[in-house]
Formats: C-alpha cells, structure tokens, sequence
C-alpha cells in the first residue's frame, strides 16, 4: 500500500512541476499576442509590415523609435481603407506622407498615434517623421499601392 502511495505522490508532484515550469515559460508575446495588433518580427525591419484586417480597414502597426520606423514598408492596394498606428518608442514622432496630404498627430514617448486613409493613388509614397530634422537623420519608409 505505502509503495502505491509512493508512486502517485511522485506522478502528481511531477505533473504539478511541469504544469508550473510551462506557466512561467509563457513570453510576454505569447500571452499578448491573441489580443495585440499585428506587427512585423523585429527582424524584417526593411520588409514590408504585416497586415491585420479590421472589417475592410488594413491595420498596420509600426514601432517609431531614434530615427526608424519598424517595419519601414507598408504595401496595399488601390481603394484599400488602411489605419496606421505608430507606437512612439522613444523621442516624439508623426507620420506623414506629402503627396496624399497625410499627417498623425505627434506621439510622444511611450504612447501612439493614429491615422486613416483610402489608398486613392498607384504608386510609391514615402512616409516620414516631420519632428525635427527626424526625416534627414534617416526616419522614412515607404507606401507602395499597387493596383
């Protein structure tokens, strides 16, 4: 009998181990990632951002931070309603795009701003930060709308 009990307090006390040791493993990404937008891996900083569709509006989430914006290309298609949201990382930062007469409203550190539009014309757009001299330190990327 003590050799049976024995044996199903090693099984539970092994089964509440690993239950415990995978509950602490969980990233802050995968406990958020159901409920966050969508963004691009660190990685594909130059790579086109990923996509999330909000009932026929493309959301694009970019990280703005010292001079960048991550991912710096977005690509959509002409007559797409597309939403911008820009997490500010650091420093304050807008995002603008001259020839569609885009402009946010400037995030400062650690909040966002956000901006919708109809992508309305074929082409590539260059989006920039207009705070400071952001935009020659390198703080662009592009819109591509394709047909």
């Amino acid at each position: 009998m003590n050799t049976k009990l024995l044996i199903v307090g090693i099984l539970l006390a092994g089964g509440l181990y690993y239950w415990f040791s995978t509950q602490g493993s969980m990233t802050n990404t995968e406990m958020t990632s159901s409920t966050a937008p969508v963004s691009a891996s660190p990685s594909s900083a130059t790579t086109a951002a990923t996509v999330m569709t909000d009932t026929d509006v493309k959301v694009f989430t970019l990280e703005a931070g010292s001079f960048y914006y991550k991912p710096n290309v977005i690509n959509v298609k002409k007559g797409d309603k597309v939403k911008v949201i820009m997490n500010s990382v650091d420093m304050m930062h807008d995002f603008v795009i001259d020839e569609l007469n885009i402009k946010s409203a400037i995030a400062k550190s650690g909040s966002s701003a956000e901006v919708e539009f109809t992508a309305d014309k074929v082409g590539s757009f260059e989006f920039y930060c207009s705070v400071g001299s952001h935009r020659k330190m390198g703080m662009v990327g592009t819109l591509v709308v394709t047909e």
